[in-house]
């Protein structure tokens, strides 16, 4: 055998890793629909990384993601609740895509809640290692965000034929 052959996990590990992740992962999904930000470190190691879109930006640590992101957020969706369309799993790794719903009550990205119905298409990938995650990359359709409020960041330029 090769050295190379012999870092690779068994069949058995692979799987073991893809049960721990997807539990640890939809554990965590579940507790942010029941608005839980104190006692994420049941989920995420302490210095995991939150890597956001343009405008949100890289939480370096479970604090930075906490106080940078969940808890500003939370404010600004009060009623929010994900849906979740497509869930993979697999080793360390998984990946979701969906909406979130909420009504729009506070500040998000510079744009003041008036109370308007909106949803936020996502997607995340996550990395869980030794139970907890370490790594999350997450995409918002902010384009969309804004022109559900009437505002258009593609200056009428964009190939959607939404209005």
């Amino acid at each position: 055998m090769t050295e190379e052959k012999n870092n690779n996990p068994s069949a058995e590990e692979v799987q073991r890793q893809t049960e721990e992740t997807r539990r640890v992962v939809q554990e965590m999904l579940d507790s942010l629909n029941r608005h839980v930000i104190d006692g994420q470190e049941s989920y995420w190691a302490p210095d995991a990384k939150w890597r956001g879109p343009a405008g949100a930006g890289l939480k370096p640590s479970l604090r930075a993601f906490q106080n940078g992101w969940q808890r500003p957020f939370l404010k600004a969706f009060p009623d929010k609740f994900g849906e979740m369309d497509i869930f993979i799993a697999e080793g360390k790794y998984a990946a979701a895509t969906g909406v979130v719903r909420a009504k729009h009550q506070g500040e998000f990205m510079g744009l003041e809640g008036k109370g308007k119905e909106i949803t936020l298409r996502y997607m995340d990938f996550w990395k869980v290692e030794n139970g907890k995650i370490v790594d999350n990359w997450v995409l918002l359709d902010l384009v969309d965000f804004f022109r559900q409020h009437g505002i258009d960041l593609l200056n009428g330029k964009g190939w959607d034929d939404r209005t």
